[in-house]
């Protein structure tokens, strides 16, 4: 629910910039709405997992999360869109953070990076709804806001699922009695954690990597001359392969019993890729663009790594600490380059120039992470505590 709540506005941006009137800059800005503010809560929601725990931290915020999404159901301006936004950002926040958490609690490290593949591949259903399923409800009902109504009945059964099944960890763990000032010196510490940079920095120049699939239908439609609901399928289809990348990493790396290999050989791949991409001209059979794009969004799955080298870097109680800062960066600076991209498409008038420039921050990103990227699989955070 969370993929498909952040998803709804990119996969709806030809239908909101015509119906709103808009420019592709104030469309990034509608978008950013709640990627920025979901970016910030990265930083306090490592916190409240350490005070609430898991559990109680997903169930309250599951609550904002559908006062946000039913506000979006009913509005029809662009203010009371970017207002829903926000605070669907703000609710879903603490999703994905908490369940690392729990995959971290409830999985040995040789099932973790699979247990969190599985956990993000299922994930991406949701935007596999969104890119195939507006086209689809536009189509065949009339407007995109029946299917949104459904996904937020979807999602308020998963609220009372959440209460009736979830448990923070496999042993009983006390948050209430641990001192206010023990998180806050854990929050410092995690930020001294050198060995956390390179993790940092490739995940979010990932993140700006991942701006393109923000505008996919808009570049698809522009760039490529496909309709929408070509376009839709062939995001949908990305989606899919996307999920199946997750898991297909997180095997891979659980049964290479490394990491970093898996990291550098896809993203090198993925880079690659998108260089195809846009050179690619428009006008080819559609399957050609959903073999591509689907191949792109596999071995962009890189991403699915990093929250277990967070955990293979850093001590347990400083690890969903040290997701959220990395998570809440990345968020923050992409959800800011979101509406400079549209504005950059806006003043050019083609997406040709923006392409260029994530296919330089993927460049940047592989040769940084080949040359400071170090192994994390089978090492405990004790061996990088001052190695730096």
């Amino acid at each position: 629910m969370e993929n498909f709540l952040r998803t709804t506005a990119s996969a709806l941006t030809p239908i909101l910039i015509q119906e709103l009137e808009i420019t592709r800059g104030a469309m990034g800005l509608l978008i950013t709405g709640y990627f920025l503010i979901y970016g910030v809560m990265q930083f306090p929601a490592g916190i409240l997992t350490d005070i609430l725990g898991p559990r109680r931290s997903i169930i309250w915020f599951t609550a904002i999360t559908i006062l946000g999404g039913s506000l979006f159901w009913v509005s029809y301006s662009y203010e009371l869109l970017f207002v829903a936004q926000f605070i669907m950002g703000v609710g879903t926040s603490v999703f994905y953070i908490n369940a690392i958490t729990l995959v971290t609690r409830w999985f040995p490290s040789n099932r973790k990076a699979t247990a969190v593949g599985v956990l993000s591949a299922t994930s991406g259903i949701g935007a596999f709804a969104c890119y195939l399923g507006f086209p689809l409800s536009i189509v065949l009902l009339g407007g995109w806001r029946i299917l949104f109504l459904v996904m937020l009945g979807i999602l308020s059964i998963n609220w009372m699922m959440n209460w009736a099944f979830i448990k923070d960890s496999p042993i009983d763990l006390s948050t209430k009695s641990r001192p206010r000032g023990s998180v806050v010196e854990a929050f410092k510490r995690t930020l001294g954690e050198k060995r956390l940079y390179p993790l940092i920095f490739g995940y979010i120049m990932m993140g700006l990597n991942f701006i393109l699939f923000q505008w996919a239908n808009q570049y698809l439609i522009e760039s490529k001359q496909l309709t929408y609901v070509q376009a839709g399928l062939v995001t949908s289809l990305g989606t899919v392969a996307g999920f199946i990348g997750c898991i297909v990493l997180g095997v891979l790396s659980d049964r290479l019993h490394r990491r970093r290999l898996p990291i550098i050989a896809f993203l090198g791949a993925y880079t690659v890729l998108l260089g195809c991409l846009i050179a690619m001209p428009g006008g080819l059979p559609v399957v050609v663009y959903a073999g591509l794009w689907g191949t792109m969004s596999l071995c962009g799955s890189t991403w699915v790594l990093f929250p277990s080298m967070v955990g293979e870097v850093v001590t347990p109680e400083k690890a969903s600490m040290g997701f959220g800062v990395m998570n809440g960066l990345m968020m923050i600076i992409s959800s800011l380059s979101t509406p400079l991209y549209g504005s950059l498409v806006d003043v050019t008038g083609s997406f040709f120039i923006p392409t260029v420039i994530s296919l330089g921050f993927s460049t940047l990103d592989f040769i940084i992470l080949y040359i400071y990227l170090r192994e994390t699989y089978g090492h405990s955070p004790s061996e990088f505590v001052g190695a730096s």
